[in-house]
This record gives C-alpha cells, sequence and structure tokens, in this order.
C-alpha cells in the first residue's frame, strides 16, 4: 500500500472501530451486572419487609406473615408477577402471597443467614429468585429454621436490557460512522500541505515557479526550505556558468584582437613580443577566473558538515611554513568546535586566501577570532597589523583581475572567487579597517 491517505485511513478504521466495540461490550456488561445487583438489592429489601410483617401462628409454634402488614400490593395482586413464599423445616409452605395462581418450584437447601440469588428459567418465562433462610424462636424459645422466598417476573429487565444494547450498538454505528468522517476530514486537511508540495514541485518542472513559494508546517517547512536552497544554488550554478562563459568571450576579445593585430605585423620587435607575453598572460587569467569561479558551483551540492575550527588550523600550520622569514604571531580566539554546512574545498579556498593575505600584508601579528551574533550565527574576525585598504580599495579588490599590489605575484583573482563563494553559501562577509592598524574581514556563517 503505496498512499500516505490509504494507510492513515484504514489505520484509523481499524483502531476506531476495534476501540468503540471493546468499549460497547465493557459498557453494555457493566450496565447489565450494575442492573442485576439492583435487582438484587431491592429483592433483599423486599424479603426484610417480609420479615417485618412476620407473626406467630395461633398455636405459637410457627409463624406466618400478616397481609395487613404487608406494604408491597404486588404480592396482594393474582398473576402480578411479584411473587412470595414462606418455607418451614420440612420444605412445606406454610404461606403464600395472594399473586401466586400457579406452582413454583422448591429451591435448594441453604444455610441460615445464608442469601441465594438466581436467574432462571420456569415455564417459559425468566424469573430472578432470592432465597433467604432464618431461625426464629417458637413460643418455647426453640429456634425453628424458615426459608423466605421472592419470585420476580424478569420479562420487563431483559427487555429494557435488549432496548438497551440497540439502542448502545445503534448510536455506536452512527458515532463509528460520524467520527471516521470527521477523522476522514482531518486527515485530508493535514495531508493538503503535502499534496500542494506535489503541486509546486509539478509547476517548478513546469517552469511556472522557481522555487516553494506557500507557508507550511512546521514539520514540512525545513523540507520546502532546503529544497529552496538546493534549487536556488542550482539556478545560481546555470546562472554562474551561462555567466562565466558570457565573460570569457568578452574578455578575450581584446586580447585576441590585440594577437591577430601581432600576426599582420611584417616585423616582430622585442616590444611586440613583450605585449604578446602580456596578452598571453591576460587571457591565463581570464580563463583561470573564469573556470575557478564556475567550480565554485560545488556549493550547490549538499555537503557533510566541516569544523572551521580545524580547517583554520590546517591552514594556519601551513602558512606559518610558507611566511617562516616573517615569524608571524598567529593570536586566536575560537571555540573548540564550528560546524559549517559547506564544501571542505570552498571553506579551504575561501579561508586560505584571507588568511593567505593576512599573513602576506601584515607586519607580523595577526588575530583569528569567533563570536555568536545576536541572530545566532557565528562571526569570524580575521585582522592584521599591516597598512590596511580604504574604502575605494576595498571595493576593487573583489573586481576581477584587479590587484593593488604589483610586487607579489598572482593574478588578482583570489578576493573575487572568494566573493562569489560566499555569496553562493549565502554568507556574509564585510571589510574594515582593523583595531591592528590593518585589514580586517568578517565573515558571518549559519552554523549546524
Amino acid at each position: 500500500m503505496q498512499s500516505i491517505k490509504s494507510r492513515l485511513t484504514l489505520v484509523s478504521m481499524i483502531v476506531l472501530i476495534t476501540f468503540m466495540i471493546l468499549t460497547a461490550i465493557v459498557l453494555e456488561r457493566t450496565v447489565g451486572q450494575r442492573a442485576l445487583v439492583a435487582e438484587e438489592e431491592r429483592l433483599q429489601l423486599l424479603i426484610y419487609s417480609l420479615l417485618a410483617a412476620v407473626d406467630r401462628n395461633r398455636a405459637g409454634m410457627s409463624i406466618t406473615i400478616s397481609a395487613n402488614r404487608l406494604f408491597e400490593n404486588s404480592l396482594m395482586t393474582r398473576d402480578s408477577g411479584l411473587y412470595a413464599i414462606l418455607y418451614n423445616a420440612d420444605r412445606e409452605q406454610i404461606w403464600r402471597s395472594r399473586s401466586i395462581t400457579q406452582e413454583l418450584p422448591d429451591i435448594e437447601k441453604i444455610a441460615p443467614g445464608d442469601w441465594q440469588f438466581k436467574t432462571m428459567e420456569y415455564a417459559s418465562k425468566p424469573y430472578f429468585r432470592l432465597a433467604f433462610a432464618i431461625q426464629w424462636p417458637d413460643v418455647r424459645d426453640r429456634l425453628q429454621r424458615y426459608d423466605v422466598v421472592i419470585w420476580q417476573d424478569a420479562g420487563d429487565y431483559f427487555e429494557q436490557l435488549d432496548r438497551f444494547r440497540q439502542t448502545l450498538w445503534t448510536w455506536l454505528i452512527v458515532t463509528i460512522a460520524l467520527l471516521l468522517v470527521v477523522m476522514y476530514l482531518v486527515m485530508m486537511w493535514s495531508l493538503r500541505p503535502l499534496k500542494q508540495v506535489g503541486l509546486e514541485i509539478k509547476a517548478i518542472e513546469d517552469r511556472q515557479q522557481t522555487g516553494f513559494e506557500h507557508d507550511y508546517p512546521r514539520e514540512i517547512a525545513p523540507l520546502t526550505e532546503n529544497l529552496n536552497i538546493l534549487l536556488s544554488r542550482e539556478q545560481c550554478q546555470q546562472q554562474r556558468y551561462r555567466n562565466a562563459m558570457d565573460d570569457l568571450a568578452h574578455s578575450l576579445k581584446t586580447p585576441l584582437a590585440v594577437l591577430s593585430g601581432l600576426s599582420d605585423s611584417e616585423s616582430s620587435a622585442r616590444v611586440d613580443l613583450e605585449v604578446l607575453r602580456e596578452q598571453v598572460d591576460s587571457m591565463n587569467q581570464i580563463v583561470s577566473y573564469q573556470l575557478q569561479k564556475a567550480s565554485s558551483a560545488f556549493g550547490a551540492k549538499i555537503s557533510k558538515p566541516v569544523d572551521l575550527v580545524q580547517i583554520i588550523a590546517r591552514i594556519v600550520s601551513a602558512l606559518d611554513k610558507v611566511y617562516r622569514e616573517k615569524s608571524v604571531r598567529v593570536e586566536t580566539g575560537l571555540p573548540p568546535a564550528i560546524m559549517l554546512r559547506m564544501d571542505e574545498s570552498d571553506c579551504l579556498e575561501v579561508i586560505g586566501n584571507l588568511l593567505d593575505n593576512a599573513f602576506k600584508y601584515s607586519r607580523g601579528h595577526v588575530v583569528i577570532s569567533a563570536s555568536e551574533a545576536a541572530t545566532g550565527e557565528i562571526k569570524l574576525t580575521i585582522e592584521d597589523d599591516g597598512e590596511g585598504l580604504e574604502a575605494k580599495e576595498i571595493e576593487q579588490i573583489l573586481n576581477r583581475g584587479t590587484r593593488l599590489d604589483q610586487v607579489s605575484e598572482g593574478q588578482g583573482i583570489g578576493l573575487a572567487v572568494v566573493a562569489d563563494i560566499v555569496k553562493s553559501y549565502n554568507i556574509g562577509m564585510a571589510f574594515k579597517r582593523s583595531v591592528l592598524g590593518g585589514l580586517g574581514v568578517q565573515l558571518l556563517f549559519q552554523t549546524v
């Protein structure tokens, strides 16, 4: 069964019907037993009233029941359905109510002081029978045994019980049907977000929209949000490749035109060779930059978390060896671990470029620190004690191929690639004047 709706419907029906049937059975038995106990207690009260009407007979050797002292009129009405009999020790009837019009079966022997309540059938009719054995003194104060027996027609009781059962099961079926309808409607309402997800996926496939636009419950929201991030990165990747190819074609026009002009020249002076070398280097920078920028699309894939602290430690260890002659003092203030959802190569590219610039242009002191921002994100700060940059210069270094330092080796594409990578991961990056006097950069990461 592949449908969630079918699974929920089937399980709900089984659970609900089973629960309601068990509840009805327990309720029916409980009500029946309680009604039976009530009948027994009522007959006991009737026996007590008969004992209150006991008198000795004329000889004083036995007892009888005075009809004038009976308060139950049904015992005085013929065939009323309520009957009373008084037996002596010899099982002889010494008194019977006027309601009796037929012979009733004798009772079993019971011990004095005991009660015997039974539901039995006699002459195709159901009866309740309650017997009570007593001992009563005669005129000589000798205890004589007597049995008081009450018979009650139970037809009305079972008819009422049957009506109760019919009403109970009727309302049970109605309740089950109503609850099933309500549960089905609730289930449809609960599964509507999933249906909406399917509709939006279809719209995305048909290119009618670029992502999930509706608000979803908390249980589904992480799924749609992550899918939106994945779709956004995929779109950014496609746009990045498209832009990279456009930029590559546009950027190569000028160097190719210069080379074409040189090839048409009859002389190959030294100055032309220098121009040729310059244009070849320029083309190499352009191609390297565009390829590296396009490769930053790896951020679009779902990566396992990486520990930023370990990556910083690896880069610092490597840079210590590269800039051994400068003896750069690195001061760190980092937590034990900072877990990021980022491709490791991209993280190495970003942090490596920033730390390499800090080591390269510092006078010998670099500070790396991390703190938690008010939004719950991690703010990583890299500062050096170099000469620093002005605001206009900071804008320039983020442009492709721009190098303010013409002495050190490089192609001027490092920070531009960093800018592209952090943009693809929605990482905030800002440059400022360092408290050490040099340049400071802040990165705002979303941790795992």
